[in-house]
């Protein structure tokens, strides 16, 4: 069952994995969840001894909240569904806790109907946010948080490099490196972080080491100064740049709007996390 239209479309996904596997673990990311309903939709959320429920359905106007957990308690789903005021668009968000018995996996999705009527804003939920800061979730092994990593030494490159080619990596790596004699990235890094946390790695490299990185990532495919990289999965050096591109904002938008460059990677790397 879901509240989905039929009619709807994926804008955003992350599945990401807790290092713990406990309940406390699962209970905590659950208490997110509910936490992140009532500060949007205080209407919906029920009763205490309701929370502690297998099966729940609740409707508001223009709201719907569908819960529903398996018969042993190890995955558990809440579903959110609401109606953009002025528009005929409805907007369904899905979050999951599961314990695979090796992990806790955490999952999170967003879909939208009627998304051809007008350009829609994509980002991910606010909980996502609250997972990361609030869960030790990692992607392929790497850790993932909610600020840059900073790439200052030959160590922290090849760490970097190693990232990049990891197979296993489920999440964009987007790459930055500032103009020589400047410390304009493009866009700011920590702001940058904090909006695409969950959704993809941001790293910060020196110019020098973003040079150096062309012996294992290949010259054509190295950051750029002034102008963020994605990296999107299954990266080989042979790859076109063209699947791992540069982005860079319209000149005007760049002017009048300082944060366009960081809503249009994150757009990017929302749409990366449904590509095929």
């Amino acid at each position: 069952m879901s509240l989905q239209p039929e009619s709807s479309r994926l804008v955003f996904r992350t599945a990401l994995r807790s290092r713990a596997n406990s309940y406390a673990n699962r209970r905590r990311a659950k208490d997110l969840a509910w936490r992140w309903v009532g500060t949007k939709w205080p209407q919906l959320i029920p009763s205490a001894s309701e929370l502690e429920s297998s099966a729940l359905e609740r409707r508001c106007p223009g709201q719907r909240l569908l819960l529903t957990t398996n018969a042993d308690g190890s995955a558990w789903m809440l579903e959110v569904a609401y109606s953009e005021k002025n528009s005929r668009r409805t907007w369904t968000t899905r979050a999951t806790v599961t314990d695979t018995g090796e992990a806790d996996l955490m999952t999170l999705q967003t879909a939208c109907s009627n998304l051809d009527s007008a350009p829609a804003v994509i980002a991910p939920p606010k909980l996502l946010g609250a997972w990361v800061e609030r869960l030790d979730l990692e992607d392929g092994g790497v850790a993932v948080v909610g600020e840059p990593r900073m790439v200052g030494d030959p160590m922290q490159l090849d760490a970097f490099c190693d990232h990049v080619l990891l197979d296993q990596r489920a999440l964009p790596v987007i790459a930055l490196t500032n103009k020589a004699n400047s410390h304009y990235y493009g866009v700011d890094p920590r702001g940058l972080s904090e909006a695409v946390r969950g959704v993809a790695h941001v790293v910060c490299l020196t110019p020098e080491l973003a040079a150096d990185a062309s012996q294992r990532l290949g010259k054509n495919l190295v950051p750029v100064p002034g102008a963020p990289r994605i990296y999107g999965m299954h990266f080989s050096p042979a790859a076109s740049p063209k699947d791992h591109p540069v982005i860079r904002p319209p000149v005007v938008a760049k002017a009048q709007d300082p944060g366009a460059l960081r809503r249009l990677l994150c757009q990017r790397v929302c749409a990366i996390s449904v590509s095929p």
